[in-house]
This record gives C-alpha cells, sequence and structure tokens, in this order.
C-alpha cells in the first residue's frame, strides 16, 4: 500500500472527519474511527450530505444519496446477512420504489413506505409461489392476486395477508370458488364450481358449506338438491330434483302429439303432485370425487 500524508484532521465525539491523500494521487475524504474509514464521501457540516458510503460497525454497507446524515435519494445497501435493497429512501427509511432481494432467493419490486412494503409491488419466492397487488404496513391489503405453490391461484380482496372480501380461486384440480371470504376462509355467500362439473351456490362458514344452498349435480338422478347444510353436510328438509328422459317425436320441427311417448323415470316435475313426492337418490355425497 501506498503511504499516505494527512492533510486534515478533526476529532468530534470520538468520531474523526479528515482528508487522506496517498502518494499515487488518490485522496480519501470522510468520516474515520479507530484508523478506519467508516465513511467515505461528499459532507456537510461533518454529517454525510450527497453521494457516499458508509460501512457500518456490524458489516453493512450502504452507498448512495445522502442528506443531514441520512440515506435520502437513490442508494443500495448490502447488509451482513446477505440481504440487498436498492432504490429509493427518505429520511433513512425505505420510501418510494425500491428492490429488496433476500439472501434465500426470494424478491420483492415495489413501493415502500418508512422501511414497510406500502402500495403496489410484487414478491417472488423460489418455490414459484408469488403475489402481486396492493400492500399495506409490510403486508397484501387491498386487491391482489397469488400464485401458491402448490398450484392454486387467488384473485381479490385481501386483509392483513389473508383473502377477505371478494375474491375467486383457482385449484390446482381446476375447481374454481367465486364469493366472498374471511381471513383467509370462503365464508358469505358464494359458488363453488368443481372440475367433475357439480355446482354449488349458497352460503359458507370457515371453508364449508353451511346455511341456505343448491347443489347442482353433473351425473345421476338427482340433478338438483335445495335446502340448509351444516358444516358441509345436508340437514334438514331438502327439495331434491330428480332428472328424467323421455322419447319425443318431432315433425318439422314441431313436437308431434303421440300416446306412446314413453315415461323412463317415475317422475316429472311437470305432472306429479305433492302426493307423490319424488325418491331422494341415495348415497349422494356433496362433494366431488
Amino acid at each position: 500500500m501506498a503511504m499516505c500524508i494527512k492533510v486534515h484532521f478533526e476529532m468530534a465525539s470520538r468520531m474523526g472527519v479528515g482528508k487522506m491523500t496517498y502518494e499515487d494521487g488518490r485522496v480519501c475524504e470522510g468520516i474515520w474511527k479507530n484508523g478506519k474509514i467508516e465513511y467515505e464521501g461528499e459532507l456537510v457540516d461533518g454529517k454525510p450530505h450527497g453521494r457516499g458510503k458508509k460501512i457500518y460497525p456490524n458489516g453493512d454497507v450502504y452507498e448512495g444519496d445522502w442528506k443531514n446524515g441520512l440515506s435520502h435519494g437513490q442508494g443500495i445497501i448490502k447488509w451482513a446477512d446477505g440481504d440487498v435493497y436498492k432504490g429509493e429512501w427518505k429520511d433513512g427509511k425505505k420510501n418510494g420504489k425500491g428492490t429488496y432481494k433476500w439472501k434465500g432467493g426470494s424478491s420483492y419490486y415495489g413501493e415502500w413506505k418508512d422501511d414497510k412494503r406500502h402500495g403496489k409491488g410484487i414478491t417472488k419466492r423460489p418455490d414459484g409461489s408469488s403475489y402481486e397487488g396492493d400492500y399495506k404496513d409490510d403486508l397484501p391489503d387491498g386487491n391482489g392476486t397469488c400464485n401458491y405453490k402448490n398450484g392454486n391461484v387467488y384473485t381479490g380482496e385481501w386483509s392483513a395477508n389473508k383473502a377477505h372480501g371478494k375474491g375467486v380461486m383457482t385449484y390446482a384440480n381446476q375447481d374454481t370458488y367465486d364469493g366472498k371470504w374471511k381471513a383467509g376462509w370462503r365464508d358469505g355467500k358464494g359458488t363453488m364450481k368443481f372440475h367433475n362439473g357439480d355446482v354449488y351456490t349458497g352460503e359458507f362458514s370457515e371453508d364449508k358449506m353451511h346455511g341456505k344452498g343448491t347443489y347442482e349435480y353433473a351425473a345421476g338422478d338427482l340433478f338438483k338438491s335445495i335446502g340448509e347444510w351444516k358444516e358441509g353436510k345436508k340437514c334438514g328438509a331438502f327439495d331434491d330434483i330428480i332428472r328424467y328422459n323421455k322419447r319425443v317425436y318431432y315433425e318439422n320441427d314441431e313436437v308431434k302429439v303421440d300416446s306412446n311417448v314413453k315415461r323412463e323415470a317415475p317422475w316429472d316435475e311437470d305432472t306429479d303432485t305433492e302426493e307423490g313426492p319424488p325418491s331422494k337418490r341415495r348415497n349422494v355425497s356433496i362433494s366431488p370425487s
């Protein structure tokens, strides 16, 4: 290392403000402590102001804009543990737009307020999961889309990092739910479409069918079941509509009246009376296989 000459050095509260001029012409000006420079860059009244670089005692390093001794403007900080933030600062805190990269591989790009994710942003993780949308106080809050690592995708309203309000979940098996959410659970009125074609429309509570609803079956004798569910199961009286088939003859695109029309099911919604109610389909499951 080239020999150096101390041009100016002042002590204040165990801190030194000075300039070092090396034989090769290099000049190092900043704040020194124990013979090592902690801050190198522009100073005003002995404080970092303008462009500069500071090495903190714990190994963190910030390089960028300063104002009155605080990071302010554009800058990048590399923490000793491996995390990195690059973006806008205000009064020593992350404010504005910036990118944060965690040592584990996750990243966030978006808006910040007082060192917290706040506003629009996107978080990506190494496992393939991601969230893009509104943040408040460092948590998803507002409207956004989350891609979960298991393949589920939720788009809708959020509150404190949980689905809350109106939203749509598309599950990895192609089931879909469109309706109300509360604290991460299906809760309120909604429609659940199962991948086998079955559809439930009605009330939910704590992620289960609970309350009044209608379940439509894609196959089988039972076409529709209307009633009240309790914790995901039928409970009480239900109006069950049975599927039926009949042969109809047409002539010139019009139904031809024929006394030989054959009924292939024991009940017809249009002709049967209350004295002859339809029989319920046995062993009916409300959950798709």
